[in-house]
């Protein structure tokens, strides 16, 4: 082979080779490396006071039972108690009474507090309402597992010339201390033998103790009338039945009657109890004095249920 025909050869070797080279490396298109950078802002926030332990239900505040705690200020609502409005709010506060009870760390809010010198139980009765206490046990008052707060209704059983009676005096009442328990948190939560209960742990009754109720005047004064009759028990409601003030398919209202016989006046309830009580009057009877069957009728509470 010629020398020329060599060279030529190889030039176009090479050209090619070149060439190819070019197109591979224009058809990727250039790597480049891209650094993200994170940039932490921090949120803006405030101190607000909460809850240092549980507070119970009636338990006054003291600066140990509170503290300030850092709280974002997006989170912030109105009702909560900043560093900024009162700085000293754990002395201003101090020995107002919790009317609903704070779990550990809950934000305190002035709504649930009521500041009063007076005792604690007074202190987170409703307005208008009464504290009526009676003595029940266990057995008469669902095994015992009835708590402040829950709601019942009020049986009374009677003796008659029949055989016992039962009957409800009282329908969806509140409960609102067993013996010196008060709620399930904090120091006012002391259980029977005066410990302090630190857990939402219900706590039961085995013997003898006192249930206050919260009542209207009306239902105290119908509460008391029926303590003195027969034995009074309590019937544990669904936590559903608790925004209602009395059973849906009883009518909605009922009578307190004072009743004038033979010159003696006698208080009772409508229905079935005076009639157990006093049993029917003969028509001569009713006919023999000028008193008999002279009967006032006086309005009760709603929740008080007929017979």
């Amino acid at each position: 082979m010629r020398p020329a025909r060599i060279i030529l050869a190889i030039v176009a070797l090479v050209a090619g080779g070149l060439a190819a080279f070019l197109v591979t490396r224009m058809g990727q298109p250039p790597t480049t490396t891209t650094e993200v950078v994170t940039e932490v802002v921090q949120e803006a926030k405030t101190q607000i006071l909460v809850a240092k332990a549980a507070i119970g239900i009636g338990q006054r505040l003291s600066p140990d039972s509170v503290e300030w705690q850092d709280w974002p200020q997006g989170a912030l609502r109105p009702e909560y108690v900043t560093i900024s409005a009162l700085p000293d709010a754990p002395q201003q506060l101090s020995d107002a009474v919790a009317r609903f009870e704070f779990f550990p760390g809950e934000p305190i809010r002035e709504q649930k507090l009521v500041r009063s010198d007076q005792g604690y139980l007074s202190a987170v009765l409703a307005p208008g309402m009464r504290g009526v206490s009676v003595s029940v046990n266990a057995a008469s008052s669902a095994g015992g597992f009835v708590v402040p707060n829950d709601h019942v209704d009020v049986v009374l059983t009677t003796s008659t010339p029949a055989g016992q009676q039962s009957e409800v005096v009282l329908s969806n009442v509140r409960i609102l201390a067993i013996g010196k328990r008060l709620g399930e948190l904090g120091t006012t939560a002391a259980a029977e033998d005066g410990n302090a209960v630190e857990t939402a742990t219900p706590v039961t009754f085995d013997n003898t103790t006192i249930a206050t109720l919260e009542l209207t005047p009306n239902q105290a004064e119908a509460l008391i009338n029926a303590s003195m009759r027969g034995q009074l028990s309590l019937t544990l409601r669904s936590v559903v039945d608790f925004g209602r003030s009395a059973d849906s398919g009883r009518p909605a209202t009922s009578q307190s009657v004072r009743v004038f016989r033979f010159g003696k006046e006698e208080s009772v309830l409508a229905g079935g109890m005076a009639q157990a009580e006093t049993g029917p009057v003969p028509a001569e009877q009713m006919t023999s004095d000028n008193n008999a069957g002279q009967v006032q009728v006086e309005s009760v509470d709603p929740s008080l249920v007929p017979q």
